[in-house]
C-alpha cells in the first residue's frame, strides 16, 4: 500500500501579508523553483487551517526524516 504524502499550504509573503499559492503535497512543494521565497505550513498540522509555517528548507528535513532521503528535487524534476 502506498503511503500518502502529507499536504502543506504554500504561501509567499508580501507587503500586504501572506498570499496563498495553494495546497500541495510535500514532494510538489519541494520541487518549487529556488527563486520563489515561499513558506509552507508545518506538515504535522492541517494544511489550510494552521498558522504554523516553516521555510521550505525545514520541510526538506521533515521529508528526509520520513523517507530517508534529503534535498530538493531539481527544477526540471518531472
Amino acid at each position: 500500500m502506498q503511503k500518502n504524502k502529507p499536504l502543506v499550504e504554500v504561501v509567499v509573503s508580501t507587503a500586504e501579508g501572506k498570499v496563498p499559492m495553494g495546497i500541495m503535497n510535500t514532494e510538489q512543494a519541494l520541487a518549487l523553483p529556488d527563486d520563489i521565497d515561499a513558506k509552507v505550513s508545518h506538515p504535522d498540522h492541517k494544511a489550510g487551517e494552521t498558522d504554523v509555517y516553516i521555510p521550505i528548507e525545514e520541510l526538506e528535513q521533515h521529508a528526509a526524516a520520513s523517507v530517508g532521503s534529503a534535498g530538493r528535487k531539481p527544477n526540471n524534476y518531472k
